[in-house]
């Protein structure tokens, strides 16, 4: 009897994945979202669905990379929103220097605070800029990180160019972002949170699901990098999102 329930759970498990990987991909235009949050509403709703466990587990990932990456001197947070990540990195790696960067002045100021209410405030520094115009000279950051920002970018290539100004040689870039071709369930799942789960300031934004729409395929990302000065770079793609890691030679 053991061994009937056994062989019925490994079924069900590969059901569950064959539902999931065995789906097709959604194929649509990109949709191309805003870039930079200054309603108070719409920063508390990010706030909430940045403490959910799917992205919880998502800044755990991200700070393992960083880490396997082991950058040396400085971090930048690229896009750091209101501070989860990199807070989360000042936690976890107490040598180096960190600084987040980011295009909305009401979502440095939630930073700032939590990094305060972390006693980590005097360990992080927070400045305005966006991944086109970086406020920092050439040839002086480790490594620039950048979690669910690509997409908010107006010009990709461009940005990656001013990201490699501002790396060290051998310096790297983490990039960690949803990609739009993504598996049909994971479309609905997001409809399904955009449209009931989320809180209203986010629903008139149709986000999470915008943020979605507005990022790259698999295939785009690949030949903007191949156009990009980085000629070194990897991309791990999943069931809708995607890590990318950058050598500057």
């Amino acid at each position: 009897m053991l061994g009937w329930y056994f062989f019925l759970g490994i079924m069900g498990i590969g059901m569950i994945i064959l539902l999931i990987y065995g789906l097709p991909r959604k194929h649509i235009e990109r949709q191309a979202s805003m870039e930079g949050i200054e309603s108070k509403e719409v920063v508390n709703g990010f706030e909430k669905m940045a403490k959910t466990p799917p992205f919880m587990l998502f800044r755990h990932k991200i700070v393992s990379k960083v880490k396997d990456l082991d950058p040396t001197r400085t971090i930048v947070d690229l896009g750091c929103g209101s501070g989860n990540l990199i807070v989360k990195i000042a936690k976890e790696m107490k040598d180096v220097e960190l600084i987040g960067v980011d295009i909305s002045s009401e979502m440095l100021g939630r930073a700032k605070k939590r990094a305060g209410k972390q006693d980590l405030d005097s360990g992080i520094k927070f400045k305005i800029g966006s991944a086109d115009s970086l406020p920092f000279s050439d040839n002086s950051i480790d490594m620039v990180v950048s979690s669910l920002s690509l997409h908010h970018w107006e010009d990709p290539l461009e940005s990656l160019k001013e990201i490699n100004r501002v790396l060290r040689h051998n310096g790297k870039l983490l990039l960690f972002d949803f990609r739009r071709d993504a598996r049909r369930l994971f479309y609905g799942l997001l409809i399904f949170a955009t449209k009931v789960v989320v809180p209203k300031a986010l629903k008139e934004i149709n986000e999470p699901l915008a943020s979605l729409k507005a990022g790259y395929t698999l295939q785009e990302i690949n030949e903007i990098f191949k156009s990009s000065p980085f000629h070194q770079f990897e991309i791990e793609p999943y069931l809708a999102w995607l890590f990318i890691t950058a050598n500057k030679n």
